[in-house]
Formats: C-alpha cells, sequence, structure tokens
C-alpha cells in the first residue's frame, strides 16, 4: 500500500519545496520506490529543481482527465519519480489537485511525498487530504510559526496524523530554540537546517543538496529527516571515491 507524505507550511519562502527534493531523492536510495508530486499548482517549481524544465504532460493533464497519471511521471537520475505541475500560465487558472489520491495508488510506488501548496486555500487543503501523513514546515520567527500552527490546527481538522516540524533556513540570529518550539508545537522537531548558500547553489545547479554536496552537513540533516519518515536511525551517506576526490578539492 502506497503511504503519502505531505510536506506543508503556513507561509511561502520556507524552503519547502528544497526538503520535498532532497527527501525524495535519499528515499529512492534506500531502494523504496518513490515519487515526489508538485500539488503547488500556481506556484510550481518541483520539476526545476530536478532539472526537469521541459516537459509534455504534468499534473495539470491528470487533473483534468487529458491524460493518465503514468503519462505524468518522469525518472530522475536518482531513482525518484517526479510528477511535475505546469509551468504554463494558462494551467494555472480554476485546478485544484481533486481526485488524485485513487490515482497516485495505481501507481503501486512505497512512498508518494506531496509538495503542498502555501497557505490554507482549497489548493492546500486538496493536497491536505488526501495525504496519510503531513510533515510541517517553517522558519523559526513569530510570524512564520504562526502560521505554521494554523496549518497543524487544520490537519487535525482532516484527522491527519503529523510526524513532527522542521525548521528550515536557521540563522545565528534566531533566539526561538529547538526544544521551545517542540514544546510549542507538541510535535518533535525531525530536523534543524541551517541558512547556507550551498543549499541555494544546488538550487541553482538544478541538482539536489545531497547529490551536490552529499557530505556537507545539511545533507547528513536532510538524512537524519529521512530517517524520521521511515521510523529508523538516520541514513548514513556511503561516501564513494568521487565523493572522496569532491570533499578533497572542496568542490
Amino acid at each position: 500500500m502506497t503511504r503519502v507524505i505531505g510536506v506543508v507550511s503556513g507561509k511561502g519562502g520556507v524552503g519547502k519545496t528544497t526538503l520535498v527534493s532532497n527527501l525524495g531523492v535519499l528515499l529512492a536510495q534506500e531502494g523504496l520506490d518513490t515519487a515526489v508530486v508538485d500539488a503547488n499548482l500556481t506556484g510550481a517549481n518541483l520539476g526545476l529543481h530536478y532539472g526537469l524544465i521541459s516537459y509534455p504532460t504534468s499534473i495539470h493533464d491528470v487533473i483534468r482527465e487529458r491524460a493518465a497519471i503514468k503519462e505524468a511521471v518522469y525518472k530522475h537520475k536518482s531513482g525518484v519519480d517526479i510528477i511535475p505541475a505546469s509551468l504554463s500560465f494558462e494551467d494555472v487558472l480554476d485546478t485544484e489537485p481533486k481526485n488524485l489520491r485513487h490515482k497516485l495508488d495505481t501507481l503501486g510506488k512505497d512512498i508518494i511525498l506531496i509538495d503542498a501548496a502555501t497557505g490554507l486555500d482549497r489548493e492546500t487543503l486538496r493536497a491536505i487530504e488526501m495525504c496519510d501523513d503531513l510533515v510541517i514546515v517553517t522558519h523559526p520567527e513569530l510570524p512564520t510559526i504562526s502560521d505554521a500552527l494554523r496549518t497543524k490546527s487544520v490537519a487535525k481538522k482532516y484527522s491527519k496524523n503529523v510526524l513532527g516540524v522542521v525548521l528550515n533556513r536557521v540563522t545565528r540570529g534566531d533566539e526561538i530554540k529547538k526544544e521551545n518550539l517542540s514544546a510549542f508545537f507538541d510535535l518533535p522537531i525531525l530536523g534543524v537546517i541551517a541558512e547556507d548558500h550551498k543549499v541555494r547553489k544546488s538550487v541553482e545547479k538544478k541538482n539536489p543538496m545531497v547529490l551536490e554536496y552529499p557530505n556537507h552537513q545539511i545533507s547528513n540533516e536532510f538524512r537524519k529527516i529521512a530517517g524520521h519518515l521511515l521510523g529508523r536511525e538516520p541514513i548514513h551517506h556511503k561516501e564513494s571515491f568521487l565523493d572522496k576526490i569532491k570533499a578533497f578539492f572542496r568542490i
């Protein structure tokens, strides 16, 4: 049976799509048949994180019954399958991710990650509805935390299991501590990802952080989060000869 995990946030710019793209790679590397779905239909960019720029079929076509779900699946070199949303403005209007769960189940995946839209409009609520579990992503500042808390309340209303919270884009100046936030949300903190220019650089290179900089501390934090999703110890990176060369020259 397919397990569908939604990655949600109350506010934009917290790094939700970056988290999904990296977790998708890690879960596929663990041998799980994994797919990532861009359910942010009005602000699609998940495919871009993998270098997927041009594609004939998107999740919009599936929703509008113009294509079968399997036609919108694109294999990444890491092994994860990508189901992107359309980048065309014409496809944005009057589209929401409804009636998708059954279609996703027909793919027979072990695990599917949903990159939900930001906020709590119909687009986001439809995405939440089709998930089994949710992960909340937030930045440790009060306005963003307040939005994330509302997202948790909505998840509870829909009887969804919230696995925990990921603190993203954390800087040294952030005064709100991990322990305080865990108590505030009454949820475990799954990971703390620092603000780092290499994350932005990996996005610019259209290659997830765990592939571009596999030995970086942030990549290790992504592995820790992936381990939490699977209910096991943090996933350990098996350093290849190429990784050692890149580390030596600090590429």
